[in-house]
């Protein structure tokens, strides 16, 4: 026998939905939105492509190379905003929106 999860109404609708990722950056957002969270998280990995390697350089074991990509692999928040740690002074959220048919 199968254990059943309840899932809130609200999350439900909001998961069955069809929408779209904005990535806004320091208050400006992208030029593209994204239809795929992973596509919206890897536009910002390319735009700070050098600066992550540099910090993963610089950090030299492996415990603290691993908190440099939890604070960028985030999962994406269900509920509309997911929030991606790049260094102090750079905020990136990325924002699921839903469609309007």
């Amino acid at each position: 026998m199968y254990n059943t999860i309840k899932i809130d109404p609200v999350l439900q609708a909001l998961i069955s939905m069809e929408h779209v990722y904005v990535v806004v950056d320091n208050g400006e957002a992208y030029p593209l939105a994204y239809k795929v969270y992973k596509d919206a998280v890897c536009a910002v990995k390319e735009k700070y492509k050098n600066y992550i390697e540099e910090q993963i350089k610089d950090v030299g074991d492996l415990e603290s190379i691993e908190k440099i990509l939890a604070d960028i692999n985030v999962p994406e928040n269900p509920l509309g905003k997911s929030f991606l740690y790049i260094e102090k002074g750079i905020n990136v959220i990325i924002h699921k929106l839903i469609i309007s048919s």
